[in-house]
Parts: structure tokens; C-alpha cells; sequence
């Protein structure tokens, strides 16, 4: 009687451990085989989703089979390393292993935003605001030019205010390795002095390598008490950076008496009218050796540079006749 029970009791067990291994394998076999992807596909994990949340959601985009299964195995693995919120992009074929050491590690897609030289201070932040895959509000009043333009690199989820924030870092780390380079009989002397010209040097370039050659046309003229007679100043005194002036501008325009119309005032602008880039802002302390006084454009993309008003206006009256 007790060796039948024994022996049904060993039977019991051998049945137990049978299963156990065969669920085992099952669990193996589903860990490490393609799900249902067809094509590769992006999907957003919301902030605070439960694991159940996102076994319901991949389900429902085809990322996963058997959501029962996988939502177990996501429990206990989540225990030790929690699944993280972002965006992800899942390949074909991705097993259920993949997809859970995926969203484990939280290496979200990561987007570029662009931002090209030249843009205001109103501009950049449209641009900023635009993307919807960033969070938050920039907050503060940031003066004109003091952002950085350049290619920043952002994860669903990051802040805007985070964006900003290393631009004005980017922008006074290059202000400060440019102010080292100041030659001494400069006329420009200040952190502000250099980022105003180099805004308008960067309105005015048509292409990189005369960028110096501007810069050398508006530093003689400030040696000599000439105005700068800078058209983009003209243009900032009326848009004050938030739109563009589409029309051409106007006899009245040029006498408008704003501090940053540079064909009314002396001198420098009161701040800068854009966001420079480096190679602006090197052009303002290292310009052109040139004793050139004016520049037109040539109906090419580029300049015509000359020393003297009598050279110029040929050149504007060239450039009249191509335009006709």
C-alpha cells in the first residue's frame, strides 16, 4: 500500500516536472521567435503607462502575439529593470525578448532640429514650440541674438526649455572663445559689440567667404564715423524680428528714426537683429585685410566690393541694368 503511493506520489512529480519543462520551452520559444511585425513601425510609450497599457497598445499596432503571455514575462522582468516611456522604433520580425530589452533600455528615438544662422530670437522659438514631440514652455524674456544657431539633437519626452537653455550656453561659450581673438585696435570692445555686428554680417553674406570682406566694409566705416547703412537694420526697425519684409524697402524707411536703423543713427544698432554663427562672429575679429568702404549686391548671390562711392554706384547702376 505504501510502495502504491509512493509510487503514484513519484509518478505525480515526474508529470509535475514534465510540464514544467515543456511550459519552459513554450516560454522559450515565444521569448525568442519573431512576433507579428510585418514592416517597421514607431510607436510613443506614454509617461506612467502600466505594463498592461503597453502590452495592450503593442498589441494593438501588431508588435506582439499571445498579449497575455507577454504581459506576465513583462511583469517580472519590469520588477528588476521597469519599462520605460518614449518613442521607439520596432523592426520586423522583432521577438518578444527584443521588444522587452528595448523598452527597458529607454533609448528613445532621437530627432535633430535644425536651426539655421540668421533666424531671430522669434523665430527659433516658432521652431521650437512646432515640435510636438518636445514638452513644456519656455519661460523668460531671452534679448535678441543670444542664441546659438546650430543642429541640437532631442528624445520624445525632452523639455524646451532644455533646448533653449543650451543654446544661450552654446552662444556664450562661443562669444567668449571669440572675445579672446579681439585685436586690440578694434572698434568693437564688448561681448555686445561683437554679436551686433556679427548679426548684421550675417544678414548681409550671400556666401561664406565674404563674410570678411562685410565685415571689413563695416569696421572701416566705423573708423571713419561713416553709418553703417546696413539695409537688414532698416528691415529690423520695422519687423523688430517677428515677421519678414517682403517688399522692398523705402526711401521713408531709411529716415525712420529707430535705434536700429543704421541709416538714421551712428554708429552701431542698439542690439543685434539676428542670431549670428560662428563663422560670423570670427569674421568680426578676424575681417578682410581691405580698405573697402561699400558693398552692393551683384545679382548673383554675392557682392560687388569697392573703396570708393564713385566705384559703387557703377556697380549699383550694373546691378540696376540686370535686374531690368
Amino acid at each position: 500500500m505504501i510502495c502504491s503511493k509512493f509510487l503514484k506520489l513519484k509518478l505525480a512529480l515526474l508529470i509535475s516536472a514534465a510540464v514544467i519543462v515543456i511550459s519552459a520551452a513554450n516560454i522559450l520559444s515565444y521569448m525568442f521567435l519573431p512576433g507579428g511585425l510585418t514592416e517597421k513601425k514607431v510607436i510613443i510609450i506614454e509617461p506612467n503607462f502600466s505594463v498592461h497599457k503597453i502590452s495592450l497598445l503593442l498589441e494593438q499596432e501588431k508588435v506582439i502575439k499571445y498579449r497575455p503571455l507577454f504581459e506576465i514575462i513583462s511583469r517580472i522582468y519590469a520588477y528588476y529593470t521597469p519599462l520605460k516611456s518614449g518613442e521607439y522604433e520596432f523592426p520586423s520580425s522583432i521577438t518578444p525578448y527584443q521588444v522587452i530589452r528595448t523598452l527597458a533600455s529607454g533609448k528613445s528615438i532621437v530627432h535633430h532640429l535644425l536651426i539655421p544662422e540668421g533666424y531671430t530670437v522669434h523665430e527659433i522659438l516658432e521652431r521650437i514650440n512646432s515640435e510636438d514631440r518636445l514638452v513644456g514652455t519656455i519661460s523668460g524674456e531671452i534679448p535678441e541674438g543670444y542664441l546659438m544657431p546650430s543642429t541640437y539633437f532631442y528624445s520624445y519626452g525632452d523639455k524646451r526649455e532644455k533646448i533653449v537653455d543650451l543654446m544661450r550656453r552654446q552662444m556664450s561659450r562661443t562669444l567668449d572663445e571669440t572675445m579672446s581673438k579681439l585685436p586690440a585696435n578694434s572698434p568693437l570692445k564688448t561681448r555686445s559689440d561683437v554679436l551686433i555686428m556679427a548679426s548684421i554680417i550675417e544678414k548681409e553674406a550671400g556666401h561664406d567667404d565674404e563674410r570678411k570682406k562685410i565685415a571689413a566694409v563695416f569696421l572701416n566705416r566705423l573708423k571713419k564715423g561713416m553709418k553703417l547703412q546696413a539695409d537688414p537694420t532698416t528691415a529690423y526697425a520695422i519687423t523688430k524680428g517677428k515677421y519678414k519684409l517682403t517688399r522692398a524697402l523705402t526711401y521713408a524707411d531709411l529716415k525712420n528714426p529707430s535705434p536700429y536703423n543704421t541709416y538714421y543713427v551712428h554708429g552701431l544698432p542698439v542690439g543685434p537683429i539676428a542670431c549670428p554663427g560662428r563663422a560670423s562672429l570670427e569674421a568680426v575679429v578676424a575681417p578682410a585685410i581691405s580698405n573697402d568702404l561699400y558693398f552692393v549686391v551683384n545679382g548673383l548671390g554675392g557682392h560687388n566690393f569697392s573703396q570708393s562711392l564713385k566705384e559703387h554706384n557703377i556697380y549699383v547702376q550694373k546691378f540696376k541694368a540686370r535686374r531690368r
